[in-house]
């Protein structure tokens, strides 16, 4: 069951990117890479904290190692297709800049103080905020390009790291499943009521 759930996590994870990547490069969404680039940093972060700590597990804290590779992925094949589009362009909102200078911050103090775990707690609540900022701009939007697809399959492969996570007791995987599940589930929830509301307009 344990290996199920590991390559479950990581089979989902590389089923999103490849169908975001191919949205974005035929057109049917429009993908901003000022999002994904902010999001490859929380979660490399993640990643390299995390393989800081003393019980670092390849499988344990699957969430976050498959997580780094889906982002990779989608940051990669969005770059690509603005690019494709004629469209690349790289702009920071003030939420976003905020963001990456606390990144920086959390990144000095992890550097010097030599405590990973409270670090990647710093770092999931800057991912807080990004998502925070993200569902402002959903419960104001009238439309949404953003493909429901990859957030259900994404809140289906966190939902099968929780199993991992629950096997070796991993505290690091508990601490970001318990922001990335609820934020995940909540993006898409916000995203079906735009849809929602799209078809009956």
């Amino acid at each position: 069951m344990y290996e199920i759930a590991v390559l479950g996590t990581v089979v989902l994870m590389l089923v999103s990117a490849t169908d975001y990547v191919r949205r974005a490069w035929i057109g049917t969404s429009q993908p901003v890479p000022a999002t994904w680039i902010l999001m490859m940093v929380v979660m490399g972060l993640s990643c390299f904290m995390y393989w800081d700590s003393p019980k670092r597990s390849f499988t344990a804290n699957i969430g976050v190692t498959a997580g780094v590779v889906n982002i990779a992925i989608i940051l990669t094949g969005v770059i690509a297709a603005n690019i494709h589009h004629g469209t690349l362009k790289v702009a920071f909102d003030r939420t976003q800049k905020w963001c990456l200078v606390a990144g920086a911050g959390v990144t000095i103090f992890w550097l010097f103080t030599k405590q990973p775990l409270i670090a990647y707690t710093l770092v999931q609540c800057i991912a807080l905020i990004a998502y925070f900022a993200t569902v402002k701009k959903l419960l104001k939007a009238k439309r949404s390009t953003e493909p429901i697809f990859i957030w259900a399959v994404v809140l289906c492969a966190n939902l099968c790291a929780l199993y991992p996570a629950w096997v070796k007791n991993d505290l690091f995987s508990w601490i970001y499943l318990a922001r990335a599940v609820p934020s995940s589930a909540l993006v898409l929830y916000l995203i079906l009521r735009i849809k929602r509301r799209m078809r009956l307009s």
